[in-house]
């Protein structure tokens, strides 16, 4: 990769060891992928920071206890990639990407699998992968995996526990975002999206990242 004098690679290579080095790293760029993004490498990732191909493996509970403990917030919205999103700026993504789960469904817009999930979600939430797949059925329980991801992605639900450390127990609690993390929405409103939108362009800048709004379109589908 090419890099710049001053850009967020050359402030933060080799200077991330630890989970918490992983905190310190996504406050100071509001945002990151974990691995890096194949057409995109100069879009922040953990793993160039820590100097290896791929981070994923390597640090894979950080994803869920940094999120869990609300120092960082998981997210695929990235790419359709695992990545994380500072505390501060979390209701600024909220802002620009979150969709709200009754406006899609009264529209039309949420697809069934989804709905069921949500729905199952609003009226017994927290619940772990099994027990909420134990209460789908037919094609909704076979799809259930692409929607989880894909209601994350948009902000409607959110991993907010693990059940067990072990291949045989281990299983995702998800609950409502807006239920598990209120603050951020209710910030998210009083940004409103195109103050939203100049915030997370400026922390690009700051990090050294230049065509902001191309590579946010293709991170996540800004128009």
């Amino acid at each position: 990769m090419l890099v710049m004098a001053n850009d967020w690679l050359s402030k933060w290579k080799g200077k991330l060891n630890t989970d918490d080095d992983c905190v310190r790293f996504v406050d100071d760029l509001g945002f990151c992928t974990i691995d890096p993004a194949e057409r995109f490498p100069e879009f922040p990732n953990q793993a160039d920071a820590m100097g290896i191909e791929s981070a994923i493996g390597r640090t894979w509970w950080w994803k869920d206890d940094l999120h869990i403990q609300k120092k960082l917030y998981y997210t695929r919205l990235f790419f359709n990639r695992p990545g994380y999103i500072s505390m501060e700026m979390l209701p600024a993504f909220i802002a620009t990407n979150g969709q709200v789960a009754d406006e899609l469904i009264l529209m039309g817009r949420m697809p069934l699998a989804q709905q069921a999930i949500y729905e199952t979600l609003e009226a017994q939430g927290p619940i772990s992968s099994r027990e909420l797949r134990n209460l789908l059925v037919g094609d909704v329980k076979k799809q259930s995996a692409s929607a989880l991801i894909a209601l994350e992605r948009v902000f409607i639900a959110t991993k907010v526990d693990i059940t067990g450390r072990t291949m045989h127990t281990y299983s995702y609690v998800w609950d409502l975002a807006e239920r598990w993390i209120l603050w951020a929405f209710e910030e998210a409103d009083r940004l409103g999206v195109k103050r939203a939108k100049q915030m997370i362009l400026e922390k690009l800048r700051r990090g050294g990242v230049s065509d902001g709004p191309r590579i946010m379109a293709a991170a996540c589908g800004w128009q």
